[in-house]
């Protein structure tokens, strides 16, 4: 089954509802340009009232390593997505102290991808390319430029414009090991839909990897 990702939250009414209707990991975004950044005051209200929830994401872009470090151990993050132009190096420093590192590449075309190999990251994520925004923009890319690359599909996060329209497709051509969602189930940049979000992920907790469908 495919896993999913709710990122960019900012409440706990939100955070909860997607926990509850299945969301097997939750995304909290602390790169201060983001329309859904969040405090990590904030974050730790929510983290207190959701204690049995594990698989939470600390999403940074670009920061520096002590100011991560100190985000991170203050509240107990196990992974962090790295969202920038982070280097391997810089990404491994994290996978040394232990941490589930999640890197995310840009996609414009195949060439965004050429320098991949060269990460040794436990998942990558794939949004979609944009020169002046890092992300939720709420386009998808061109999938098929990861077609010739079989390997990356089990450790695969993929974003990029998902939504309850379009999930179904996506997991059915990409076969990710997970999708990542923001602002397809929002009603503004941080605030969820609550049918939105629960559409998001029925479609994708039931649709199987790469089945193609009859038409």
């Amino acid at each position: 089954m495919t896993r999913v990702k709710i990122c960019g939250n900012t409440n706990y009414e939100n955070a909860r509802l997607a926990a509850d209707l299945g969301a097997d990991y939750l995304g909290f975004i602390f790169v201060p340009s983001s329309k859904r950044v969040v405090t990590v005051e904030k974050t730790e209200e929510i983290l207190a009232k959701l204690p049995d929830f594990k698989n939470i994401v600390g999403i940074f872009c670009n920061q520096p390593k002590k100011e991560v470090e100190t985000i991170a151990e203050r509240l107990g993050l196990k992974f962090l997505q790295f969202h920038g132009e982070e280097t391997a190096l810089y990404c491994d420093s994290f996978m040394q102290k232990g941490y589930e590192i999640i890197k995310t590449f840009h996609v414009k075309d195949s060439m965004s991808l050429k320098r991949i190999g060269e990460y040794n990251v436990s998942a990558f994520l794939f949004d979609t390319y944009s020169r002046s925004d890092k992300g939720g923009r709420g386009i998808p890319f061109d999938w098929s430029v990861i077609e010739d690359k079989p390997y990356v599909h089990d450790k695969l996060f993929l974003a990029g414009g998902l939504n309850p329209l379009n999930v179904t497709n996506a997991i059915e051509k990409v076969r990710p090991f997970a999708v990542d969602v923001a602002s397809g189930v929002e009603s503004s940049p941080g605030v969820k839909d609550p049918q939105l979000l629960q559409t998001f992920l029925e479609k994708a907790k039931k649709t199987v990897p790469g089945y193609e469908r009859k038409t």
